[in-house]
Parts: structure tokens; C-alpha cells; sequence
């Protein structure tokens, strides 16, 4: 189950694409099936990406022909009601280039890129599978400065990293 409201920071080369900048890259394997879930169940998407102009126009597009609705596009729409700072805020960020993020390397690129049925076993658990499962989704995630709730987020990196051993 993924709760309504969960804000998704969405990188796109590398992330849902093939790295092939400035042409639009090839499908990564379950990206699409895993953003259409995600919307369906009330998740948010904001691409965040390093594109501008037209190659920035060309992703948009992308996700438009898959319909795929975007909350955002390299802002938080929700953002400038209580933050004036340029980084963008969301609940969970994929990026092929971010520190854990699942990556997979195959014939499909020269490249790695994000493995996203890793991505899927973490934002969609099984039933007692997953640390994201006992911080995120025991109850639904809010966006306190939009919903008068506590934020169930904030704890999630120090609950996720007591569980793990890095010794």
C-alpha cells in the first residue's frame, strides 16, 4: 500500500530513461508500471532534473505520453507556501545518482541505471518485508506544512538506519 500524499523527487536520465542526454534515452525495465502505481495510489511525482529548455520540454512530454501526471517540474508547487529554499522538498528521492539508490547494469546501457524492482520491493513491501514498511508506511505521510498532521517522515532515516547494521 502506498499512502496519499507521499511526495516522489523523480530524477530522469539514468533514473527513468537511459542515460543518452540529450535524446530521450530507452525505457528502464518497471519504471513506468512502478509511476503509474505510485499515481494510482495517490503518490505525487516531481521531476527533478538537470534538463532545461527544450530537452527539459522533451521529458515533460515523456511522462505526459505515458500518462503520467507530474505534481511538479523542478519545484514543490506546495513548496512556496512555507519555504523560499531552491532545493526542492519530497518525502523520498530516486536518483540514479544518490547514495543507495538500487542500480542495474545490463546490455540495455553502457551506463547503470536505477533497478526499479528494487525500487518496487522498497515502496511497495509485503506484508512484514522492508524498513520502509515499519517507518513509512504504518500510517499515511503528511506534508506538514500543508496538513495539520504530525509528519510520520520524520523520523524514517533515523528508525531506518537503527535497524541496520553498517559495521
Amino acid at each position: 500500500m502506498f499512502y496519499k500524499g507521499v511526495t516522489i523527487g523523480l530524477d530522469f536520465d539514468g533514473t527513468v530513461v537511459t542515460h543518452e542526454f540529450p535524446k530521450i534515452g530507452k525505457d528502464l525495465p518497471h519504471c513506468l508500471e512502478t509511476l503509474k502505481k505510485i499515481t494510482n495510489q495517490g503518490g505525487k511525482i516531481v521531476l527533478i532534473t538537470m534538463r532545461s529548455g527544450r530537452t527539459l520540454a522533451e521529458a515533460v512530454a515523456y511522462f505526459s505520453y505515458h500518462d503520467i501526471p507530474l505534481y511538479g517540474v523542478n519545484s514543490n508547487p506546495r513548496q512556496e507556501h512555507y519555504s523560499k529554499s531552491p532545493k526542492i522538498y519530497a518525502n523520498i528521492y530516486i536518483d540514479d545518482a544518490a547514495l543507495g539508490c538500487p542500480l542495474v547494469f545490463s546490455d540495455l546501457s553502457t551506463k547503470a541505471y536505477v533497478d526499479w524492482l528494487q525500487v518496487q520491493k522498497h515502496l511497495f513491501p509485503k506484508q512484514g518485508e522492508g524498513l520502509i514498511k515499519s517507518a513509512l508506511m504504518e500510517e499515511p505521510v503528511y506534508d506538514t506544512a500543508a496538513d495539520d498532521k504530525p509528519n510520520k517522515f520524520a523520523n524514517f532515516f533515523t528508525d531506518m538506519f537503527s535497524k541496520l547494521d553498517l559495521s
